[in-house]
């Protein structure tokens, strides 16, 4: 989760992401000593907050973002347990104007802080399009070419959607026909955490120049989204209710149903085959003292996109240094699981 800060204070915030960044990310991350298993969990180490994940289907591969100035995008390989660059500063460029004639100008790498992703099938066989929200240099969606044709999957930037009055989009999702969806945490002015709404969701259609706001959205602390595998649906993630909120796309002034999740407050949401599964921090922990900083363990939760019914997947108590749990993704009867603020993605065995 990103939480903007007002706009007076924006360059303030960038800033000090700058002076957050890690050092020169190796070419290849894998474990270390300081990277060992516990608690059942395994880890990737060398990470700058690998706040989300996407599959690339039918492979081995995920990519993860990365919230830290400057970290790009990481490529993971599931089954080698190691994680390599994607997308750094000698990323081909190839603006597609016919798309997006209103991105003002490539991204610059060395300024890109890369958070929520949405990964989508081009057609050509073995292409996707990613989408990933920026707060670095620009508030936007920006875009690139995925190419999985080869033994190691390629990107090439090829183009953005900015944001409206300079909005932090949270996460994004894609439908089938190019049309991109967007959270907003905190509006401006919309800030307090008892339950009132805070954010929205926006909508981008190609032809359009900027995201504009979809009215009937609005929710306490609008966070991760996804949508439906018919494009009839979308679902988004309220961190204030701990609910998956459905909306129709042809009507998407009120809410059409919601699952409630327990036990953890929900950060991101994929679809992951038929189900879909939304991960974060837990409520409370047991070994916790009241009153002082605690690790937290993680909870993730799978919902059908047709009942809204909840089931859960794993439960997960604290795993010190990992924290930060944000997405949770399946593969081949692993977990695999982000951090908004660590410098590791880790997995293991999903628990039977």
């Amino acid at each position: 989760m990103y939480t903007p800060p007002v706009k007076s204070h924006r360059k303030q915030a960038l800033l000090a992401f700058a002076c957050l960044a890690l050092a020169a990310t190796p070419s290849v991350h894998a474990q270390t000593p300081a990277c060992t298993p516990s608690n059942g969990l395994n880890f990737i180490c060398g990470l700058q907050k690998p706040e989300d994940l996407v599959l690339i289907p039918g492979t081995r591969w995920l990519i993860a973002s990365g919230m830290d100035q400057g970290a790009g995008l990481q490529l993971i390989d599931t089954g080698a347990k190691r994680a390599q660059p994607l997308s750094t500063s000698d990323t081909p460029v190839r603006p597609d104007r016919a798309r997006f004639a209103s991105c003002p100008n490539p991204l610059d790498a060395r300024q890109a802080i890369l958070h929520g992703l949405s990964l989508r099938s081009a057609q050509a066989a073995g292409r996707y399009t990613l989408y990933a929200t920026n707060h670095g240099g620009r508030e936007s969606v920006e875009v690139f070419d995925i190419d999985g044709r080869g033994a190691t999957p390629s990107a090439t930037w090829v183009g953005c959607v900015l944001m409206p009055d300079t909005l932090a989009a949270n996460s994004v999702a894609a439908f089938g026909d190019g049309a991109l969806l967007a959270t907003v945490v905190s509006l401006p002015g919309k800030t307090s955490p008892d339950g009132r709404n805070t954010g929205a969701v926006f909508m981008w259609t190609p032809g359009e120049s900027v995201f504009h706001r979809l009215d009937g959205t609005e929710l306490p602390v609008n966070n991760g989204i996804e949508t439906s595998a018919d494009g009839r649906e979308f679902f988004v993630v309220s961190m204030g209710l701990r609910q998956i909120v459905a909306f129709s796309r042809a009507d998407p002034s009120k809410p059409i149903g919601f699952a409630q999740l327990t036990g953890f407050v929900p950060d991101n949401v994929r679809m992951v085959g038929t189900r879909l599964v939304a991960a974060g921090m837990a409520v409370a922990d047991p070994s916790c003292v009241a009153g002082t900083p605690c690790p937290r363990g993680f909870v993730a939760q799978a919902v059908d996109p047709k009942t809204l019914v909840v089931s859960d997947v794993a439960r997960y108590p604290a795993t010190p240094p990992y924290s930060g749990t944000a997405t949770a993704i399946l593969i081949d009867g692993e977990i695999w699981l982000s951090s908004f603020n660590g410098d590791r993605v880790a997995y293991g065995p999903i628990p039977r």
